[in-house]
């Protein structure tokens, strides 16, 4: 058959102008690459290499790989003739591979060693790709019957060309400038495709369930039990598993049938009403009967599942954003497909999803890896997710806990029944703390408090419920510790609580409150080994004499941690999280190996909220009485005689920052030892409202060009709040005034090659639609946020030092807070910023004058 038959079979030249094409070229030397950016059906790219006359073509689902040893799949399609390669513009909706298409990428490829029918070696130089990747044929199970289905991997190149901060989500033309959304509104090179390649990522077959090996002829099943997973400490090294992120909601089974939709939770709870939107794509779905499951979740713009907002949009009635993510399909079209293979599952469920429009919806589907098991994991935790799900790819759906499905934590969380509630403490408002248990072979069983966690809607709305569940007596079997002033109830609410680990004697340490779990019975609430350790601990605590009170004095109105006072210890500094003043303070003790290295024995200036992120914040340069003695103090030369100002040495000092209510730390770029040489430069990425993230990740990366053309080494951290900081480590050497003018040069030499987009004037008129690169924050008594400390934002957002490599489309400013930001810490293998100190240079003559400043 002539190479190009198939192409020109699909399409019609009379209603497009897309190039009918020649017949193949005599074989030759050609060497022609192109990437396709193609939104049809499915947003997919396409990669192109020029072969035998013609350009070869495989659509990439997820766009290429990029990060050494990362595996896209590849699905070979058609090929397609060399003109082909010049294209950009939109395909009829109608048509095959109705969408936009951009042009991506374009440059030059060569075979490395000798090509084989199942594995191409080919190096890449592109605009924008550059090195060496794989395409190898998948084999056994994961491959079609038509043998269409690759691998794209990529290689550790030798000298690393490509730049880092490039993302897949790239969205401007090599060939035009424009984005998708331009071409899509120009539609100034129209063409054809039927349903659009990605269409053909999978092999049709996989919507006729008759074809899968193990699907069986039955009735769809009323009830289903859903397959759980087991909690694992490790990710299993040994077998083949597919791996998947662990995702904070719901647990739905999703039943199709003549139209209609049925959710059901876990323990069979109906809860289509709750739901009431995810009914119309789930009716959508191209089927006369089907059984997803799924998680219905509430998804954050930096695409992190959070159990707190969706507790929040049910609590409000206000759901219409929630998402299912469907993760298997156990019944289609008159087949059971329990006893299929768990990776021909989530392929014939992937299929079935294609068929309707997903990107953005309230549908979707949830995606998994094949290797790398551990660093997936490790990923995970560094991003603030809650951890993966492991599943054995040929395992059949068993309606049951098993282990062929591990759970593997980032962070530890239980489930707990509620017993009683303590009295408020303070200027709280509901209760104080929930008394958990959990139920063992006599009753329930005590298992200990939890006090954080709470917002102020939340804090009210549990304890109206509560107040109706009061009962006389204690629910629980045996003894309470410190049970005076406990309200009892009806055991009937269900909990889940987070916390970093348990004690030798078995008690939660930093336990804090994550939802109400209104999808499990209480009496499901079994006393696991780990929970019988907490009960066992507090009752050694029962043991001892209640802690003497002073008359009048409230239980909570103030604590000592690390040696420091702490009053009012249970106020509410973020409301979103109900985050207390003892919760900030923990969390200062808890990451202080990281966060004092880089602030301790420097000036700081702070941002104080008193009494909360809500209420009346300022600014302070110099302490007051507020701040305890403890914390220590240095006067600084100013122009009219000397100023004193705060600095820390201790977790204790930090602590004593929080005990005045201080929410942002600011330190000098000096230390109190060299004052006036300062031993850090930093470059605030600051956007207008509207500036895409992808301009920043852009800026960023050319700005890294710029310092490092100089010989100087850039360090990149979040910031908390809507940008990035560049921060350059210097060897103390030169005063404020030419460290300032320096980074003046740098970011005006910048800004200037960039007009339109950048700019060095503050004036708020002069920054609108740019980003604004902040050199000020250079000058002597200029400041800028500490690493590893919270600003006063929503959330409770940190900044935080990360890799170049980590930095693109999935991150975002504000990535990290108080909440997550302890599951990355503990999944690092080394500080992201290990090589600072050595990186330092001194500003000499030499490197002031590259940019002219004498």
């Amino acid at each position: 058959m002539e190479r190009l038959e198939e192409y020109r079979r699909k399409r019609d030249f009379t209603r497009t102008r897309e190039p009918a094409g020649e017949a193949a070229r005599a074989m030759g030397s050609g060497d022609l690459y192109v990437m396709h950016k193609h939104a049809a059906s499915h947003d997919h790219f396409d990669l192109r290499l020029e072969q035998d006359g013609v350009l070869r073509s495989w659509a990439l689902p997820k766009g290429p790989s990029l990060e050494p040893g990362e595996k896209r799949l590849a699905v070979e399609v058609e090929d397609h003739p060399l003109d082909y390669g010049d294209f950009e513009g939109v395909i009829p909706e109608k048509a095959y591979g109705g969408g936009t298409v951009m042009l991506w990428d374009r440059g030059r490829w060569r075979l490395k060693g000798r090509s084989k029918p199942d594995r191409i070696d080919i190096e890449l130089d592109g605009e924008r790709l550059k090195g060496s990747w794989t395409l190898a044929r998948m084999s056994g199970k994961r491959q079609d019957k038509h043998g269409r289905n690759w691998l794209m991997i990529k290689r550790h190149d030798d000298k690393t060309r490509m730049n880092a901060s490039l993302s897949v989500d790239e969205d401007s033309s090599i060939a035009s400038g424009r984005s998708m959304a331009q071409i899509a509104e120009d539609r100034d090179a129209t063409w054809s495709s039927n349903h659009g390649e990605a269409q053909e990522t999978f092999s049709p077959a996989l919507l006729d369930p008759s074809t899968l090996d193990g699907a069986r002829r039955a009735k769809l099943p009323r009830e289903m039990k859903p397959q759980l997973a087991t909690l694992a400490r490790d990710v299993p090294s040994q077998g083949d598993w597919i791996h998947e992120i662990k995702l904070d909601g719901y647990r739905l089974l999703a039943r199709v049938e003549r139209g209609g939709v049925r959710l059901t939770t876990r323990n069979g709870k109906d809860w289509t009403e709750r739901f009431p939107h995810l009914g119309k794509p789930l009716k959508a779905l191209p089927v006369k009967a089907a059984l997803l499951d799924g998680e219905v979740v509430a998804m954050g713009k930096d695409g992190i599942t959070r159990f707190g907002q969706l507790q929040e949009a049910l609590s409000s009635g206000r759901t219409a954003h929630l998402v299912y993510q469907a993760f298997d399909l156990l019944y289609l079209e008159g087949y059971d497909l329990t006893g299929v293979a768990l990776i021909e599952r989530k392929r014939a469920l992937a299929a079935l999803l294609e068929t309707v429009e997903m990107k953005e919806g309230t549908l979707r589907y949830s995606d998994h890896i094949e290797t790398q098991g551990a660093a997936f994991h490790e990923r995970a935790c560094q991003m603030g997710l809650e951890g993966i799900i492991c599943k054995r790819a040929d395992s059949r759906y068993r309606q049951k806990r098993s282990r062929d499905w591990l759970k593997v934590k980032c962070v530890s969380h239980e489930e707990f029944v509620i017993g009683g509630y303590t009295a408020p403490g303070g200027s709280r408002s509901g209760f104080g703390s929930l008394l958990m248990g959990a139920y063992g072979k006599q009753g329930l069983l005590y298992a200990g408090r939890v006090g954080t966690g709470f917002s102020n809607r939340l804090l009210e709305q549990l304890s109206a419920t509560l107040r109706e569940l009061e009962i006389p007596r204690s629910p629980f079997h045996g003894s309470v510790p410190d049970n005076r002033s406990v309200h009892w109830v009806r055991p009937e609410l269900v909990i889940e609580v987070e916390f970093t680990e348990r004690t030798r004697d078995g008690r939660l340490r930093h336990p804090a409150f994550r939802g109400l779990r209104e999808d499990r019975n209480p009496e499901e609430i079994r006393m696991t080994a780990s929970k019988e350790m907490a009960a066992d601990g507090e009752k050694a605590a029962d043991d001892k004499p209640a802690p003497r009170r002073k008359a009048g004095g409230s239980r909570k109105s103030e604590i000592s941690l690390l040696g420091v006072r702490l009053t009012h210890p249970d106020r509410v500094l973020f409301p979103e999280q109900g985050l207390t003043k003892l919760d900030l303070a923990r969390f200062y003790e808890q990451i202080q190996d990281w966060v004092l290295p880089r602030l301790a024995r420097r000036p700081l200036s702070l941002v104080r909220c008193p009494q909360g992120r809500n209420d009346e914040c300022f600014f302070q340069k110099h302490p007051r009485t507020a701040i305890p003695d403890s914390v220590p103090r240095i006067d600084v030369p100013e122009k009219k005689g000397s100023a004193e100002y705060v600095y820390v040495e201790s977790a204790a000092d930090l602590v004593g920052l929080v005990q005045a209510g201080a929410l942002e730390i600011h330190p000098w770029g000096s230390r109190i030892d060299h004052l006036e040489q300062p031993d850090s430069l930093v470059f605030d990425l600051d956007p207008d409202e509207g500036i895409a993230w992808q301009e920043i990740l852009r800026v960023a990366g050319t700005l890294r060009e710029r310092i490092e053309s100089l010989g100087l080494t850039p360090f990149l951290r979040t910031t908390g709040g809507k940008g990035l900081h560049l921060v350059v480590p210097l060897e103390p050497s030169a005063d404020w005034d030419r460290a300032k003018a320096f980074a003046r040069a740098i970011a005006e030499q910048h800004a200037k090659e960039d007009p339109k987009r950048l700019t060095t004037n503050m004036s708020k008129a002069k920054r609108e639609g740019r980003i604004f690169i902040d050199y000020l924050r250079n000058g002597r008594g200029a400041t800028a946020v500490a690493s590893y400390t919270v600003r006063a934002r929503e959330n409770a957002p940190v900044a935080v030092p990360i890799r170049w490599d980590e930095l693109n489309a999935a991150l975002r400013a504000d990535r990290y807070n108080v909440e997550n930001l302890r599951r990355r810490l503990s999944a690092l293998r080394q500080d992201p910023w290990a090589d600072f100190a050595r990186a330092a240079r001194p500003l000499d003559a030499d490197l002031l004058g590259s940019v002219g400043v004498e």
